[in-house]
């Protein structure tokens, strides 16, 4: 299946935006351009099912974000892709799972809500404001509907909404705080003396006998890897991009054909007073409210002041400062019944109260944007950009089907495929499994399918999409099987090692000797005077220390605590194959700055509102009925 783009979201509230808006198409499959073929299901969650596509979404985002953490490609055998498919599968059950119970204990998200934080979306703004013609295109170039969207924001939300619940509502005893500063900041003194590997080396001859026994036992380190060289062919935009020629009546036709895409539409731009009823209201409530919107309604036929009384008898929250003003508004940006009302009204007419969600609204109308048409000389590349890219599409579609079809048909060679494509047989140089720094063969798609049964057996490979969008047809071309390197070859590598392995192990012994000595009730100046290295003695530490090695600290704070009368000894094979010594002396407990318990508590809220909400969906997932279906993975 072609997969033309890939979306690159996570997160919640993120998921659902940059999902929209990072990329210029969703994700549309072969199959869905050429018969539309029904999605396939991954897995069932409570018999809410998850459907193949949104699994290839959000594998497609998290290869994303892997990509960008290696500065924008993912090295060779650095991620395991059955692995990150399981992770990426475990996310889209657990996100099913929270948006469930969370509906089930009524969380809920206001349209309004909703609303407010689509207007925040930097990609839906034009000069640092919301901008609905925007909104529009971007939904439109996503084949998605606005209540579409809106239902993906609003499900985002909500899952943000239960969420932080548990993580900011975590209690934290003071004396519980109080004993974790004591804690991370306890100081221990210490004499430490690090013998080093490397000054053993130059005692240490290996002959020609051990190496022989050494390659023989491990024969297997010891050969070179299968390679292989391949035949391809590549289908991408940039061998398309000639093919396409576009002249001034076919851009002059699709400016016509969109031309409400670049027509910003009328726009009204209304005050409003807001006399609020809750969900829960009896007739009554309803009564009253109803009545005390009449009456201002009444006092502003009058002559009373619109703006003044927004200020001192509107319920929405902002009429004070903005004396109700909505700001412009398009129709579809608001609630429906207010926005038929308002595109009835002349300038300057006041309305009647109107029934909404929200209560009941007294809107006037302030001023009228007419609907304005954007010359097709300041769009023109924007049009010519559109055009091609879909006539490239389309290109490409018909290009991906024959070489779908040749390339399976015809699996012995590339020939017929490229004859009736046009495309050029290209060659990738040799590499192995571990595959290559660039090109097709450093491609984690390719290298799976190259290294498969079908492949390796002398066939073509299926169509492989790559995440820029490239779909390549591969074959084994040259292959080279995997062989024993000679000993000759390897000798100096395996002596190499057997030194520094020997070497090592005279670190530890002489290490291990001095704490004997240490125990034995010598000095540690005594103990330590004979061995390589240096050292320190009498050194205060915290579990931050920055001049002692990782390891060296992990040993010596999880020991108990050493008294005057009573020291600890200890050692423990530091980086670098390095033995380090140590005796503990004393200690201290850490000590409770008042400025630091601010940030602790934070640190400690997040540490255990994180382990609650995971024990939360431990519990549903142990209740749920979950049923996966990886044949569709």
């Amino acid at each position: 299946m072609l997969q033309k783009i890939r979306d690159k979201a996570t997160g919640w509230i993120a998921y659902a935006v940059i999902i929209l808006i990072s990329i210029p198409f969703a994700l549309w499959g072969l199959n869905e351009y050429l018969g539309g073929a029904p999605d396939r299901v991954v897995a069932e969650v409570n018999g809410v099912e998850i459907s193949q596509r949104a699994f290839q979404q959000e594998y497609q985002s998290q290869r994303q974000q892997l990509a960008s953490m290696f500065g924008g490609r993912i090295p060779s055998g650095a991620v395991d892709d059955q692995v990150l498919r399981d992770n990426t599968l475990q996310q889209l059950i657990r996100r099913e799972l929270v948006s469930q119970v969370a509906e089930k204990k009524g969380f809920r998200v206001s349209a309004e809500a909703v609303a407010a934080e689509i207007r925040r979306i930097p990609g839906f703004q034009r000069d640092g404001a919301f901008d609905p013609q925007r909104y529009r295109q971007v939904l439109d170039a996503q084949r998605r509907s606005p209540a579409e969207f809106e239902s993906l924001m609003r499900n985002a939300m909500l899952l943000e909404q239960f969420e932080s619940g548990y993580r900011q509502g975590t209690f934290l005893p003071g004396p519980m705080l109080d004993d974790y500063l004591k804690l991370r900041n306890e100081r221990r003194q210490v004499s430490v003396h690090t013998v080093p590997a490397e000054a053993f080396v130059d005692d240490i001859q290996v002959d020609d006998t051990r190496v022989a026994q050494y390659y023989e036992a491990n024969s297997d380190e010891f050969r070179t890897p299968e390679r292989i060289r391949l035949a391809y062919l590549m289908l991408d935009d940039s061998t398309l991009r000639d093919e396409v020629s576009v002249t001034e009546s076919d851009l002059r036709r699709e400016y016509e054909q969109r031309m409400d895409q670049f027509t910003r539409p009328e726009e009204r731009r209304a005050r409003h007073i807001l006399v609020s009823v809750p969900d829960d209201a009896g007739p009554d409530a309803v009564a009253v409210a109803e009545e005390r919107a009449r009456e201002l309604y009444r006092r502003i036929d009058e002559g009373g002041d619109f703006a003044a009384l927004a200020a001192e008898a509107s319920d929405d929250p902002l009429a004070a400062t903005g004396g109700g003003d909505l700001g412009f508004i398009a129709r579809g940006d608001m609630d429906p019944d207010m926005e038929a009302v308002l595109f009835t009204l002349r300038e300057g007419d006041v309305s009647q109260p109107i029934r909404t969600r929200l209560g009941f609204q007294v809107i006037e109308l302030t001023e009228i944007r007419p609907a304005e048409r954007t010359p097709f000389a300041e769009v023109r590349e924007e049009v010519e950009a559109e055009y091609r890219s879909r006539r490239i599409e389309r290109l490409q579609i018909e290009l991906t089907e024959r070489l779908l079809t040749e390339s399976y048909e015809q699996p012995g060679s590339l020939e017929p495929a490229a004859e009736a494509t046009g495309l050029e047989i290209r060659h990738t140089d040799w590499f192995t499994r571990e595959g290559a720094s660039e090109g097709l063969a450093a491609e984690p798609e390719v290298l799976q399918v190259a290294f498969s049964d079908d492949v390796r057996d002398g066939r073509n490979s299926d169509l492989i999409d790559l995440p820029d969008g490239r779909v390549a047809v591969i074959r084994i071309e040259d292959r080279q099987p995997a062989a024993p390197r000679p000993l000759e070859e390897v000798a100096d590598e395996i002596r190499l090692r057997l030194v520094w392995e020997e070497a090592r192990a005279r670190a530890e012994t002489a290490g291990e000797q001095a704490l004997e000595r240490l125990r034995e009730g010598v000095s540690f100046d005594e103990a330590v005077a004979d061995l390589p290295g240096v050292g320190s003695d009498g050194l205060w530490i915290t579990r931050e220390s920055g001049d002692i090695s990782s390891r060296l600290l992990h040993r010596i704070f999880t020991m108990p605590r050493p008294s005057a009368d009573a020291p600890l000894y200890g050692g423990v094979a530091v980086d670098g194959g390095d033995y380090a010594i140590f005796v503990q002396h004393d200690w201290e407990a850490g000590e409770v700055d008042p400025s630091l318990r601010s940030d602790a508590a934070a640190q400690l809220a997040g540490l255990y509102g994180g382990l609650e909400f995971e024990a939360l969906y431990r519990a549903l997932e142990a209740e749920a009925r979950i049923e996966i279906f990886r044949d569709n993975l």
